[in-house]
C-alpha cells in the first residue's frame, strides 16, 4: 500500500511544480484582482529572485510590456526567460561584488525610464543577495559573512532579512525610493511563512522602519561577541536609511500572488485528490511550520502516532513552512538541507507504523544537497542498520547521500518557482485497503 502511494507521489511532483509556477498563479491572481481604473497600465518591469524568469514572461505578456522595458535578475542556475528579455544572474544566498554591479545595472535601467512610466516590481524568494548596497562602513564581504553566521546558527529567515535590511541602502524600501516619483506596483511570490510577505527580498519595495541598537541586540543573541566592529558601528553610530517619507503603501500596494495559503490547496489537488489515499481523513496542520527541522519532524510524528493509536484509522497530513538547520561545531560539512532533515526525522520517528512521507522544497534545491526533497516508506527505517545510518546522516547534516543511496531522493533541478517547503504524510491505517 505504501509502495503505491510513494509511486503516485513521485509521478505527481512534476505536475505539482507546474501548478505552483508563476504563470498559472499570476494569471489566476490578475483575473481575480484586475487593475482598477485609478492604476495606470504598467509599462516596465523588474523581476527579482528564483521565480523571476517565469514572472517576467507572464507579467510582460499579460500587460504587453516589450522585452526592452524589462529587467530580470536571477540566482545562478535558475530558469531564465527567453533570450529577448535582458537578464542578469547573481549569487545566492550570499552577496558578492556581482551584487554591487547588478544594482548598478538596475539603477541604469530605472534612470532610462521617464518619470511617468508605471513600473511593476515582481519579487520572489532568493532575491536578497542579488542586489547589494551595504551601509558604510560595512563591506559586501562583511555583509556576506554575517549572513553566513546567522544561517549557520539556525536563525529564522525573518531575523536574517531584518539584518539585511538594517545594513543596506537598497533593502527596506530602497528600490522603491530609487523608482520614485514613478508610479509602481509590487507583486510578491512569498517563501516566508505567515504574514511576512513584505520581508521577501528583504523588503526592497517596503519602507520598513529601522532600529539599529535593537537589531544589534538581536544579533548578539545569535552571534554573541563575534559581530564585527564595522557592523556594530553601522547599527549604533550613524543614521540608518529611512524611506518612510515615500508614498504610503495604500497608494502603492504590494500584492501577494502566492504563499503557503496557495501551496496547501494545490498540494491537496495534485497529491491527494484522485490518489490512492483520497478517501482518508485529512489534516491540514499549518502553513507556518517553523523551528529546527529535525525537532519539528519529531513533534509532527508524535501527533500522527497518537492519532493512529487512538483512532485506529488511516489519515493524511499536510503542512508547509520554513524550518531551520543549526550547524554546530564541525558537523556542518555534509550535504543536505532543511527539507531533507525535516522529512527524514519525521520518517524515522514513524518507523513503527506503515506510512509514506513526502518532503519537498518547491524551488528544487534544498540547502547544498542538489535534491528537491525525499519520499520515504517509514517501515523501511525500522531496520536496525538503516536506523543507525539515518541517525548518523541526521547527526552529521549529511542526509542527501543517505537518501540517494537508498532510493528515497527526489531530484528535479532548480524549478523556477519558490514557495514554502511542503510536507505530506499518509498513514493507510491497519488492515485498510487503498482505493
Amino acid at each position: 500500500m505504501v509502495d503505491e502511494i510513494a509511486l503516485f507521489f513521485r509521478r505527481q511532483i512534476s505536475a505539482f511544480l507546474s501548478g505552483v509556477s508563476p504563470d498559472p498563479l499570476i494569471e489566476e491572481h490578475l483575473l481575480l484582482h484586475p487593475l482598477t481604473q485609478d492604476i495606470p497600465t504598467p509599462q516596465a518591469l523588474i523581476s527579482l529572485g528564483k521565480a523571476a524568469g517565469g514572472m517576467t514572461e507572464s507579467i510582460a505578456r499579460i500587460f504587453d510590456i516589450p522585452p526592452n522595458k524589462t529587467l530580470t535578475v536571477l540566482p545562478n542556475g535558475y530558469p531564465s526567460p527567453s533570450p529577448a528579455y535582458p537578464t542578469f544572474f547573481g549569487p545566492h544566498p550570499l552577496p558578492d561584488q556581482q551584487s554591487l554591479r547588478t544594482l548598478a545595472s538596475v539603477r541604469n535601467f530605472v534612470e532610462g525610464l521617464s518619470d511617468r512610466t508605471t513600473v511593476v516590481v515582481a519579487i520572489s524568494g532568493g532575491s536578497s543577495s542579488l542586489l547589494a548596497d551595504p551601509v558604510p562602513p560595512v563591506s559586501v564581504e562583511e555583509k556576506a559573512f554575517i549572513t553566513q553566521q546567522l544561517m549557520t546558527a539556525g536563525a529564522q529567515i525573518e531575523v536574517i532579512n531584518s539584518m539585511r535590511i538594517h545594513l543596506s541602502r537598497i533593502k527596506g524600501g530602497g528600490l522603491a525610493s530609487l523608482l520614485s516619483p514613478r508610479p509602481f506596483m509590487t507583486y510578491i511570490f512569498s517563501d516566508i511563512p505567515g504574514e511576512s510577505a513584505s520581508l521577501v527580498g528583504s523588503g526592497v519595495m517596503s519602507p520598513i522602519k529601522r532600529d539599529g541598537p535593537r537589531m544589534l541586540h538581536i544579533l548578539e543573541q545569535w552571534l554573541g561577541e563575534t559581530i564585527s566592529q564595522n557592523v556594530r558601528r553601522a547599527l549604533t553610530e550613524g543614521p540608518l536609511p529611512d524611506f518612510s517619507s515615500l508614498d504610503s503603501p495604500k497608494k502603492n500596494p504590494a500584492e501577494t500572488i502566492a504563499s503557503s495559503d496557495t501551496l496547501l490547496p494545490l498540494a491537496l489537488k495534485f497529491f491527494i485528490q484522485g490518489s490512492p489515499c483520497e478517501h482518508l481523513p485529512r489534516h491540514l496542520l499549518t502553513g507556518e511550520l517553523r523551528g529546527e527541522a529535525r525537532e519539528a519532524g519529531k513533534v509532527l510524528a508524535s501527533q500522527i502516532l497518537w492519532n493512529a493509536r487512538t483512532t485506529g484509522q488511516g489519515s493524511v497530513w499536510l503542512c508547509s513552512g520554513e524550518t531551520t538547520v543549526r550547524l554546530a561545531g564541525n558537523k556542518g560539512q555534509g550535504r543536505g538541507g532543511r527539507s531533507l532533515e525535516l522529512g527524514l526525522s519525521l520518517a524515522m520517528s514513524l518507523s513503527s507504523i506503515d506510512a509514506t512521507v513526502l518532503s519537498l522544497a518547491t524551488d528544487g534545491w534544498d540547502g547544498n544537497s542538489s535534491l528537491a526533497g525525499m519520499i520515504a516508506k517509514t517501515r523501511t527505517l525500522a531496520d536496525p542498520i538503516l536506523a543507525q545510518e539515518s541517525a548518523r546522516a541526521l547527526e552529521g547534516h549529511d542526509t542527501a547521500p543517505f537518501l540517494e543511496s537508498h532510493g528515497m531522493a527526489v531530484k528535479t533541478g532548480k524549478t523556477g518557482t519558490n514557495l514554502n517547503d511542503l510536507l505530506i504524510v499518509v498513514v493507510p491505517g491497519p488492515g485498510q485497503e487503498l482505493r
